[in-house]
């Protein structure tokens, strides 16, 4: 556990309510792709009591009960098991098999998607995180077009024209205009008054009203208003009638857009996974507006992630194997392949025989099929797989500790305030890792 950095007195209420135990300064929220690093936590007995600065659904995760001590430790085929039963009958499913998958892990630490590699690797498994049906169109468009990108501190520098496009409700917008858009910068030293601020949603966003100009556009033709955007950023005639139809917005609205773009002296487009609804074609047709732009200004391209740690497992595994997503490690060696190797897919078409999920914070979906499952996840007792084992971990970031990444490729360590109450999941991977090699 983090040492609380300022211990106080007993403060508990005549209610008969536990002691405040202490504050746990600059922890960081994993409860959407923001990954905000400055939340202050107070502990009371067992339980996180308050989450200075953090937003709504921040608090609402770090208030959560993630104790849960009326639920076994592990199951095996549903019912109740020690740890180490569970850990044996583990090894021994991916010993046997012939055709394994690891998935999850887009909501756990470094040092876990880590282990998980190395044990896919150790059994020949595919692996491919929980988020890939989503990053798919974003990771592929990068490999087509390429991308300019920056950090966040970088944003909050410089940036003087920002597009928020479609981030709603993939990202909570109070917390982003609090951390990059309403402070002062260093090449903007006014804040929100230096900047302007432009927000494409579907007409109800939050952040329509503090933006200095807003249009609804539908998710299905995010890529022809990109595309329009680039004629005229590029100074191309067009037909307001025909662009009007294809966007769904006034060619003159886009047109000021892309005065504004050309005028910045520092752009960002933010946006966030959700817009892989516009597909392939929107996310290239984004990146190549950014490339238009650096002909002549500096603009730059902001992905932000889902919850959890996705850029991490995206990280771990490019690094690692070679890519970010649906690898097969099946031939001894990593293959990249994007289609055919997409978990669910795999599930569904029959092509696996066990199933390792891991999951954690904000995982999308966990990998669903009539195989045997082990499923690593701080609430996997709570709903245990009938045929296979189910482990509980401790909570990145509330009871486990280690390493993410935030969307701009930036590492934050963990600092959780509460003591465990159960194993680290890369311990308990590194234990079935053990058990495979003995």
């Amino acid at each position: 556990m983090t040492q609380p950095t300022e211990p106080a007195p007993d403060l508990a209420p005549e209610s008969g309510e536990p002691p405040v135990r202490g504050r746990v300064d600059d922890a960081t929220c994993l409860a959407c792709g923001l990954l905000c690093d400055d939340i202050t936590l107070t502990v009371r007995g067992d339980r996180i009591v308050e989450a200075e600065r953090a937003c709504p659904r921040g608090r609402a995760w770090f208030l959560d009960d993630h104790r849960h001590a009326d639920r076994p430790p592990a199951t095996i085929d549903g019912r109740p098991a020690t740890l180490e039963q569970a850990i044996d009958r583990a090894a021994a499913l991916l010993a046997a098999s012939k055709a394994p998958m690891v998935g999850g892990l887009s909501g756990t630490t470094v040092e876990a998607q880590a282990v998980a590699v190395e044990l896919a690797d150790r059994v020949g498994a595919v692996i491919d995180p929980a988020h890939s049906a989503s990053a798919r169109p974003r990771v592929e468009a990068i490999q087509r077009a390429g991308g300019a990108f920056a950090s966040f501190g970088e944003v909050k520098s410089r940036a003087d024209v920002i597009i928020l496009w479609d981030l709603q409700p993939w990202i909570p917008g109070g917390r982003l205009w609090d951390r990059l858009i309403e402070p002062p910068g260093r090449f903007v030293p006014g804040g929100r008054s230096g900047r302007t601020v432009l927000v494409v949603d579907r007409g109800d966003s939050a952040s329509r009203g503090r933006a200095d100009s807003a249009i609804a556009i539908p998710p299905e033709r995010h890529a022809e208003a990109f595309r329009a955007l680039r004629a005229m950023v590029l100074g191309m005639p067009v037909d307001p009638a025909r662009v009007g139809r294809s966007c769904g917005v006034p060619a003159e609205e886009l047109g000021d857009w892309a005065e504004r773009l050309r005028g910045a002296r520092y752009g960002v487009i933010a946006f966030a996974e959700g817009l892989g609804a516009g597909g392939l074609d929107a996310i290239e047709a984004l990146m190549r507006l950014v490339d238009d732009l650096n002909r002549t200004t500096r603009c730059v391209a902001l992905p932000l992630a889902g919850p959890g740690n996705p850029a991490g497992a995206e990280a771990v595994l490019t690094g690692r194997l070679g890519a970010p997503l649906a690898v097969d490690l099946s031939d001894g060696a990593p293959r990249y392949r994007p289609l055919d190797a997409e978990g669910q897919a795999r599930l569904d078409r029959g092509e696996v025989d066990v199933v390792l999920d891991l999951e954690g914070v904000g995982s999308p979906r966990s990998l669903s099929g009539s195989v045997p499952a082990i499923r690593i996840s701080p609430g996997a007792t709570a709903d245990p797989v009938p045929d296979g084992v189910s482990i509980a971990c401790a909570m990145p970031g509330i009871d486990g500790g280690g390493t993410v990444v935030r969307s701009d490729e930036v590492s934050l360590p963990l600092r959780p305030a509460l003591d465990p109450s159960r194993p680290i999941d890369r311990a308990v991977l590194s234990a079935i890792l053990d058990r495979l090699e003995t």
